[in-house]
């Protein structure tokens, strides 16, 4: 508990402890309105009620001027982005081969689409604090696709730097089939019958 109050005091809270936190305060405000409005004939009461409103009152204003911080990554989020990486060239196999039969080796490799799948929904799954809530969790996991989704953007647009840059190429031969052997300059036939200088008279 102790932990818990210095980690909020230092403003090292989430979003979501952030909301949980002032809903809280918010609660205790209510009640103690209620608690006063009954109170108008017990001066000691209602002043001590009056203290407990005031220090609810600043608690929830520092509340309010805290940045959160980003959730912490999901245990296995290095596995997790690695399965990612690999699931991308199997979603785009799947794309291009919409409308017709697959290959042997096209259907096994969609076969490891739905392994890794389920290899992930596991890991995330294996990544739940104990007593995290539906919502946190479901934060942490959407920052992990979303640094997915990041990475394979990225990776694109550095693939399509790669292929439209670099200088000027030499113009490739216009037949790319021709032998060293078919280059070498040709002997003209007047020159294979030319007559020997040796060549005795007949």
């Amino acid at each position: 508990k102790d932990m818990m109050h210095q980690q909020v005091e230092s403003g090292n809270i989430t979003e979501q402890e952030k909301k949980q936190l002032l809903s809280q305060v918010s609660e205790k405000l209510e009640t103690l309105d209620k608690e006063l409005a009954v109170a108008t004939d017990k001066p000691k009461k209602a002043e001590k009620l009056n203290q407990q409103k005031n220090k609810l009152e600043d608690r929830k204003k520092m509340l309010t001027n805290i940045t959160p911080t980003a959730p912490p990554p999901l245990k296995h989020q290095g596995e997790i982005l690695q399965l990612r990486k690999e699931l991308v060239p199997l979603i785009n196999l799947e794309e291009s081969t919409k409308g017709r039969l697959l290959s042997v080796k096209e259907t096994q490799s969609l076969a490891r689409k739905d392994e890794i799948l389920e290899e992930i929904s596991q890991l995330e799954r294996d990544s739940r604090g104990w007593f995290e809530d539906d919502d946190l969790f479901a934060l942490r996991v959407e920052r992990c696709r979303a640094v997915a989704n990041s990475q394979s953007k990225s990776k694109k647009g550095s693939s399509a730097g790669k292929s439209t840059g670099g200088g000027a190429k030499t113009a490739a031969p216009s037949n790319p089939w021709i032998s060293a052997s078919s280059a070498k300059p040709r002997t003209t036939k007047s020159a294979a019958k030319a007559p020997s200088a040796n060549k005795k008279k007949q």
